[in-house]
């Protein structure tokens, strides 16, 4: 294997790393183009080394939801099987003289100390008397080797699940009664308060933090990792989520629902935000109230402003393609307008969202979206609680989404009954969850409501001091936030074993991205250590790895 050592100069496109292993790229393999779609959106999310080369190199770890004629017990390459449906389960195997069953259960991976992920799948239960497990969630084995061989195979079908959890949920389905609300001649916002909340009102038991809701995709994610990490004799390169020495995100962002909202309580959110050198994000409806000039400029000097529709309605969901695309492309040309700058983002009035209204975005000119929850208690659109089970942005028709990963403060406040005082102990639950899975933090704060009025104010400052007072926390507003995980996603670790990028316009973000290693997977879950500057990792000549 090659030296590659090489001194660099600061500001060159590239970062160096030195390591004393070595380590070999991933080869993705799959059923048809589908299930290798799925594979490489797991390898793009960690960022490992990979290749979708066909062809045999034993130095490389197979990952694949087929079953190669030329891998058998006798091979010596690592090889990962993860079955795609029942019948690739049966298809594995017969082929090792395997027995399978199938049972739903849910199964949880700890993947920091303290933390865990969790999903409720259908579990592959592999049998037979030359298997032994390598990973197991108590009674449930999650990861068996073949004995005396380098093959793996998983229980869980990771590209049919992270299809069913990841986009099966983006498009939700309106309940009757939400549907009966839009269709009258006026708006549900004439109907009294007291009567909505009536209306929209949950069990307080819903505001409880629930793994399983709100990150089954980050078990899907950590499972395609361990098992990397466990197949491996060296340790797994990849890139880190956030800039230089942070470990996880924060973005604060407020949707103004009311002319009172604007004019009274988003000062005293600026306040608090001003004390403690937080800029957040400001989505306003354009033709809801009055919106002068000067307010837009003022929010948009204190972050920055995006769109939350022309009204605030409830009927964006059930417009028209035509529709949708006038009344985005209307609302971000009057926000502009008036904030005398570009505006980037958008999220819908009640977190409304589709896989359409995403794409009506991008037609319009927008960088991001937001208006996905990672999961709410209670949705107001299909009355039921609901979330795509995310807590990272990802890219969708061109857009980045920043799924709105925290409670919002209506439901726990307005819909869970919680106090001012456990609302904000809830929310710093869940950030502390987030922050074991690495994740962004999305924060929804109304100034219309509770956090917004004087009583709210020693709250608020108690939630936001908590990401301020972590310099492990990488602050930043949503548009901040999407162009940085653009400049990651284009981001990858060359042939030379250093992170480079496929886009010139991402070359200044290079020295702010970091490269970790992978040495372990184990109880307290993945095993991280960042190498120092100065040196080179080595890579097999024939790597050729993607870019």
């Amino acid at each position: 294997m090659a030296d590659r050592r090489a001194v660099i100069p600061a500001q060159a496109r590239s970062q160096e790393i030195e390591l004393d292993q070595k380590f070999v790229p991933i080869v993705l393999a799959g059923n048809d183009d589908h299930d290798l779609s799925i594979l490489t959106e797991y390898a793009e999310f960690w960022k490992v080394p990979y290749t979708l080369r066909s062809q045999v190199d034993r130095r490389n770890i197979l990952f694949t939801s087929s079953l190669p004629k030329e891998i058998d017990t006798q091979d010596s390459r690592p090889a990962i099987f993860s079955p795609t449906r029942i019948e690739g389960a049966r298809e594995i195997a017969r082929h090792f003289g395997l027995d399978v069953t199938f049972e739903e259960t849910p199964v949880r991976l700890p993947i920091s100390p303290g933390v865990s992920v969790s999903l409720q799948t259908r579990l592959y239960q592999f049998s037979g008397p030359e298997l032994e497990p390598v990973l197991k969630d108590g009674e449930n084995i999650l990861v068996n080797k073949i004995l005396g061989s380098a093959v793996h195979i998983l229980s869980v079908d990771l590209v049919s699940e992270y299809h069913r959890v990841m986009y099966g949920r983006m498009d939700e389905n309106p309940n009757w009664r939400f549907r009966l609300l839009t269709r009258m001649p006026f708006s549900y916002r004439l109907i009294p308060s007291s009567i909505r909340n009536r209306f929209f009102k949950a069990k307080r038991s819903v505001t409880a933090f629930r793994e399983e809701l709100l990150g089954p995709v980050e078990f899907l994610r950590s499972l395609f990792l361990a098992s990397l990490s466990i197949a491996s004799q060296d340790p797994i390169p990849i890139i880190g989520f956030w800039r230089r020495g942070k470990s996880y995100a924060l973005a604060v962002s407020h949707d103004v629902e009311t002319q009172l909202g604007l004019e009274d309580g988003a000062g005293r959110l600026i306040e608090v935000e001003k004390e403690l050198g937080i800029r957040s994000t400001w989505n306003l409806p354009t033709n809801r109230y009055p919106l002068s000039s000067q307010l837009v400029i003022a929010l948009a000097e204190n972050g920055e402003v995006g769109c939350h529709d022309t009204k605030h309605d409830g009927r964006l969901l059930f417009a028209s393609i035509t529709d949708k695309l006038d009344r985005v492309k209307r609302c971000r040309e009057r926000l502009e307008f008036l904030s005398r700058r570009p505006v980037r983002g958008f999220r819908a009035p009640l977190l409304q969202h589709s896989r359409e209204l995403v794409e009506t975005l991008g037609k319009a000119g927008y960088e991001y979206d937001s208006s996905m929850p990672s999961w709410e208690p209670l949705s107001p659109t299909s009355l039921k609680p609901h979330g795509i089970g995310a807590v990272f942005p990802f890219l969708i028709s061109g857009l980045v989404e920043i799924p709105v990963s925290m409670p919002q403060d209506h439901q726990l406040i307005r819909v869970g009954g919680l106090r001012v005082a456990e609302a904000v102990d809830q929310l710093l639950e869940v950030s502390r969850w987030i922050k074991g899975t690495r994740g962004a933090c999305v924060l929804l704060v109304h100034p219309d409501y509770e956090f917004g009025q004087e009583e709210g104010r020693k709250e608020y400052l108690r939630l936001l001091r908590s990401f301020r007072s972590d310099p492990a926390c990488d602050i930043m507003t949503l548009g901040e936030m999407a162009r940085w995980w653009i400049y990651r996603q284009e981001s990858y670790i060359d042939e030379g074993g250093m992170i480079n990028t496929r886009s010139d316009e991402s070359k200044n973000a290079i020295g702010e991205l970091e490269l970790e290693l992978i040495m372990g997977y184990g109880l307290d879950g993945f095993k991280i250590e960042r190498p120092s500057a100065n040196s080179v990792i080595e890579m097999p000549k024939s790597s050729r790895l993607r870019s």
